[in-house]
C-alpha cells in the first residue's frame, strides 16, 4: 500500500510559518452551529454508546428518504444502507466484499490514491483507464468495454472527481454503466461531492435505475458538503447480500460508528440548507482562482465543474509536476499536490484545493505570478 503523495506534501509543507495552503481537501468552515448544537445536546443527555453495527435506524431511514429524495435511488433502510467510517471506510469495506486477491479494479486516471491502497491491500490488481484533459477528464465506454478482461471485479467511478473537478454527464455515465452491465462486473460509484456542481452541471446516480442498484454500490459523506471532515461519518447503499457483508466487515474492524457523530450526521440531514451556503461559497472561491490562474502564462486551469479542485496544467513549464511543486512551496510557499500521485495520466498537472478561504487563494495566486515571472 503506497504512502499518500497527497499526505507527503501536506506534512512537508507544515514547516512554513507564512505557508498558503491549496493542498488539502478539507472545507476551512467550522461544523455548522445546528449540527454542533445538536451533538452537544445530545453528549449531555448521556449519547456516547454502542450503536448497531450498520447505524442507528433513525438515521438509516433518513439517509433512505434522502436517498430517495435527492438521488433516485430506492433503498429498504433496514437491510441496503449501512452507515460507516466516512465515505473511506465505505470504500475500503465495499473493495474489500466485492474483490479478492488477482482480480481487477478498473479505475479512471487521474485518480485519488487512496483507491491504490484499498485495492492493493486486497492483492487486487488497479487497471487504469487514461483520460485527457481534451475530453474533460471523463472516460469513454469503449475504453472501459477494451480494459475489461475475465480477471475484472469492478469499475470505480468518481463523479464528481477528485483531482480534476470533472463532473460525468448522465448520458455517459448511463452509457459507462450500460458497459459495466454487459461486462457482468460491479460499479463502485463514489459521489462524495454530489452536492458540490457548478455552472449548470448535473449530478446523476447509477443505481437510480433499479436494474444498476443491484450490481452497484453507491458511497455518499459528510465530510465535504457539511463541513464534518473529522466526524468520519459515511453511508453507502447497495443490495442486502453487498450491505451485509460489509456489516460483518465492519463488525470485525470498527464495530460501529461514533453515536455522537450519528447525532451530527442526522443534525445535517434535519439542516440540508446548510449545504446551499457552504455551495455558494465555494463557488465564488472557485471564480476566484480561475479567474487568477486563466491570465497566467503557461498555465490552463482547465473548467472544473465539480468538488473544489482546480487541475490547472503546468506542461508549458514543465512536465516533471513534482519538481514544480516542490518549487512553488520552497520558493513561494505555496502547497499544492503534483498531479503525478494521481496516475500518470496526471503528469504535467498540478491539483489546487480551492476549499481555504479567499484570502488565502489571493496570497497563493500573487505568489505563484511572482514565482513563474
Amino acid at each position: 500500500m503506497p504512502q499518500s503523495g497527497i499526505r507527503e506534501i501536506f506534512d512537508a509543507a507544515q514547516t512554513y510559518d507564512d505557508l498558503a495552503d491549496l493542498s488539502i481537501g478539507e472545507p476551512d468552515f467550522a461544523t455548522p452551529e445546528p449540527i454542533a448544537s445538536a451533538v452537544s445536546d445530545a453528549i449531555g443527555t448521556g449519547v456516547s454508546s454502542y450503536t448497531a453495527t450498520v447505524g442507528e435506524i433513525g438515521l438509516r431511514t433518513d439517509l433512505s428518504s434522502k436517498l430517495e429524495s435527492q438521488n433516485g435511488i430506492n433503498t429498504d433502510p433496514e437491510s441496503e444502507v449501512i452507515v460507516t467510517p466516512g465515505a473511506m471506510g465505505a470504500l475500503f469495506t465495499a473493495l474489500q466484499v466485492l474483490c479478492g486477491p488477482g482480480d481487477e479494479v478498473v479505475v479512471p486516471e487521474p485518480y485519488w490514491p487512496n483507491y491504490h491502497g484499498h485495492i492493493a491491500s486486497i492483492g487486487a490488481e488497479l487497471v487504469t483507464l487514461p483520460t485527457t484533459p481534451e475530453d474533460g477528464f471523463v472516460p469513454e465506454p469503449e475504453e472501459l468495454d477494451e480494459a475489461v478482461t475475465e480477471n475484472t471485479a469492478a469499475v470505480l467511478l468518481n463523479t464528481p472527481s477528485n483531482p480534476t473537478g470533472a463532473v460525468i454527464s448522465p448520458q455517459r455515465l448511463e452509457a459507462l454503466g450500460h458497459m459495466a452491465a454487459e461486462n457482468g462486473i460491479w460499479i463502485i460509484a463514489d459521489e462524495t461531492y454530489e452536492d458540490l456542481v457548478y455552472d449548470g452541471s448535473t449530478h446523476h446516480s447509477l443505481a437510480s435505475d433499479p436494474e444498476r442498484f443491484e450490481h452497484t454500490v453507491t458511497i455518499h459523506s459528510f465530510s465535504k458538503a457539511y463541513a464534518m471532515t473529522g466526524w468520519r461519518v459515511g453511508y453507502a447503499s447497495a443490495p442486502e447480500r453487498v450491505i451485509d457483508a460489509m456489516r460483518v466487515l465492519q463488525e470485525h474492524t470498527v464495530s460501529s460508528i461514533a453515536q455522537p457523530a450519528q447525532v451530527a450526521a442526522q443534525a445535517a440531514l434535519d439542516n440540508r440548507e446548510i449545504i446551499t451556503e457552504i455551495r455558494d461559497a465555494f463557488e465564488r472561491r472557485r471564480e476566484t482562482i480561475l479567474s487568477r490562474l486563466q491570465p497566467i502564462d503557461g498555465i490552463d486551469p482547465g473548467e472544473p465543474t465539480g468538488a473544489f479542485y482546480v487541475f490547472a496544467d503546468v506542461s508549458d513549464h514543465t512536465m516533471d509536476s513534482h519538481s514544480f511543486v516542490e518549487r512553488l512551496l520552497s520558493e513561494a510557499h505555496v502547497a499544492s499536490v503534483p498531479g503525478s500521485v494521481f496516475g500518470k495520466a496526471g503528469e504535467g498537472h498540478i491539483r489546487l484545493s480551492y476549499a481555504t478561504d479567499l484570502e488565502t487563494i489571493e496570497t497563493a495566486m500573487d505568489r505563484l505570478e511572482r514565482l513563474l515571472a
